[in-house]
């Protein structure tokens, strides 16, 4: 998957940086072992390295070896102390919650962009960018093995978690031959499978799966558009005593409906914005164009963005409403 070339533009890069930042987006298993199997690989290597995230680690992927060592307040973080900033599984740099300071970043700071997300523009000085690619940690795991940068347990198990957490557990249309075979090989390197599994899958509680039953419940279907969408709203959440880690799965489970083109999930948060996550299994769909449509991004099968608004209820179903 990733070229010589691109593996001799990257280690040139990393051979001239001693202060490195790795960074990626919030709550997902593919940017936190991504993070996290990056920084481990470049420590090998004596690199002094700082991980950054734009939120805190969700309990589900607190189990992550190093978990508790990212950074998440971005006022602790200033650019102009980093030779090299890394970003890995972030589609656009606003994800890192680093936009604004990465616009003032100093001269002399290069920027990394290794990512598989359809919808990444490019931004970085180095663009190592797979679509094709299953997950980020496919990507990360193919550059360790053609660069001989030795895999341990803890990278595997970062770097399976990725794979893991974007395939649906080998159930979505990112499954591919490739990803089945790194998951093989990243076992056979001692990654805690049943772990993880345990974090990710078997993690559900009695209100997790009431919040799931009142989307169920919603459940509409747009005939015209062969699309199903359902809310959740932030007084679902607050009754049921549930974070955003019981929504995790919803809309992928909902992609299982047979006979429509799309699903799209649409949760109110308490920042008073709203988060839409879109599905697909079509191939002659692309919901991440749908999704740029609202600011958002992601693959042609699954994708998202946030707007501004709140849910407000009305007689044959909801709208948004701007406050």
């Amino acid at each position: 998957m990733i070229t010589s070339f691109d593996i001799q533009k990257l280690q040139s890069v990393l051979a001239g940086a001693q202060k490195i930042l790795i960074t990626s987006h919030k709550n997902c298993g593919d940017a936190t072992g991504s993070v996290i199997a990056t920084m481990l690989a470049l420590k090998a290597q004596g690199k002094a390295v700082t991980m950054f995230l734009p939120a805190a680690v969700p309990t589900t992927f607190r189990f992550l070896p190093y978990s508790e060592s990212i950074v998440y307040h971005p006022e602790e973080i200033n650019l102009a102390d980093f030779d090299l900033l890394f970003c890995v599984d972030a589609a656009e740099i606003a994800m890192t919650g680093l936009a604004e300071q990465w616009e003032q970043r100093p001269i002399n700071l290069a920027t990394i962009n290794l990512d598989h997300h359809h919808t990444n523009p490019g931004y970085g000085d180095i663009n190592i960018v797979y679509k094709q690619a299953s997950a980020t940690t496919i990507i990360l795991y193919d550059w360790f093995k053609q660069a001989e940068i030795p895999i341990t347990q803890e990278m595997a198990t970062c770097l399976l978690t990725g794979v893991l957490t974007d395939t649906g557990s080998f159930s979505n249309p990112g499954t591919t031959a490739e990803s089945l075979q790194a998951a093989a090989e990243m076992l056979l390197k001692g990654a805690r499978v049943s772990k993880i599994f345990e974090q990710i899958i078997r993690n559900k509680s009695i209100n997790d799966l009431k919040l799931w039953g009142r989307a169920l419940e919603r459940l509409h279907v747009n005939d015209e558009l062969g699309l199903v969408t359902t809310v959740i709203t932030q007084l679902d959440m607050d009754e049921l005593n549930v974070d955003n880690e019981a929504l995790e799965g919803i809309a992928n489970f909902l992609n299982d409906l047979s006979g429509f083109k799309a699903t799209l999930v649409l949760k109110e948060q308490a920042d008073g914005t709203i988060k839409g996550s879109l599905r697909t299994t079509r191939d002659d769909i692309d919901v991440a164009e749908l999704a740029k449509l609202f600011g958002g991004g992601g693959h042609q099968k699954a994708a998202g963005f946030t707007i501004a608004g709140k849910f407000k209820q009305i007689d044959n179903g909801w709208e948004v409403v701007k406050e």
